[in-house]
């Protein structure tokens, strides 16, 4: 694989804020809502945000200074100077209208008429909020942190959540499903990613300990047909099966290539009892020490 290395040194801030935003994807999007001090509602999606703790709960995004010039942002001026602000998750069904908000539009405008979505009286703060958002926090700000001055640099403002406002249909089995959600992402340029539906799937986290890529047998990791993914499925077992036990079955692959392949089937379709079997034909005894 050809790599290509890049200094920021080399790059103007529009062309870093670039390669970030296409690398570190994708993002989860705030749509921050604000209001000034005069009392002008502003609504605006970021996607440098994410949040940090859970005791407090605490979020933070970055409503950064403008790449051109070096300038900052409604949203960023009305939390500072306010000290609240709410952020509305993206579903897809918002996606236009958030893409609307995300105009740049002129100081004193509400962006909440413009974009279509309708703003709801909050409990603990003045920022209002978004009606058609399934998921949704009051924030109290705790903390500005400044990451530089020029063009393109970073304004985090870290906030303490006051209040969560949840879709009820969002939860399926006590816990907040993406399916239900159907939240959008943020990827580089005109990209967008919605995690919900086939983008959407399930790891087991390890129990424990697990085996370990090291503990594989040399013949598996060498393997020209295995993926990393497939080896790390099999290094996240808790330890080695008895591999005494996999005994050959009628119709199991003679060759070394076959194996492998079978192995690859059998974790496809999250059977690792049967992907250790037939590993346990493919790798010499000797060979599990």
């Amino acid at each position: 694989m050809s790599v290509r290395t890049i200094l920021p040194s080399e790059l103007d801030p529009a062309a870093t804020n670039a390669l970030l935003c296409g690398g570190v994807a994708p993002r989860p999007i705030a749509l921050a809502s604000t209001i000034s001090a005069e009392g002008i509602r502003n609504l605006s999606p970021f996607s440098f945000f994410n949040a940090f703790g859970s005791n407090p709960p605490t979020v933070a995004f970055s409503p950064n200074r403008r790449a051109r010039d070096g300038t900052v942002k409604h949203t960023y001026l009305n939390a500072v100077a306010t000290g609240e602000f709410v952020i509305a998750a993206v579903s897809h069904a918002m996606l236009h209208p958030m893409n609307v908000a995300s105009a740049e539009w002129p100081d004193g405008v509400d962006e909440f008429p413009k974009s279509g979505l309708t703003p709801l009286p909050a409990r603990f703060v003045k920022p209002a909020l978004v009606a058609e958002s399934p998921f949704q926090m009051e924030c109290r700000l705790k903390q500005v942190v400044e990451l530089g001055e020029g063009p393109g640099s970073g304004l985090m403002l870290f906030g303490e959540v006051l209040a969560f406002h949840v879709c009820e249909d969002c939860f399926r089995d006590g816990i907040l499903h993406p399916d239900a959600l159907d939240l959008v992402g943020r990827n580089g340029g005109a990209f967008y990613t919605r995690a919900s539906g086939a983008a959407v799937f399930q790891v087991p986290k390890p129990a424990g300990r697990p085996l370990g890529y090291d503990a594989l047998p040399d013949a598996l990791r060498r393997s020209r047909i295995l993926t990393a993914n497939d080896l790390g499925q099999l290094a996240n077992s808790p330890a080695l099966p008895d591999l005494a036990a996999g005994a050959a079955r009628p119709g199991d692959p003679a060759d070394a290539d076959g194996l492998e392949r079978g192995i690859q089937a059998a974790l496809g379709r999250g059977d690792r009892d049967e992907a250790w079997r037939l590993a346990a034909l493919r790798v010499r005894p000797t060979d599990w020490a």
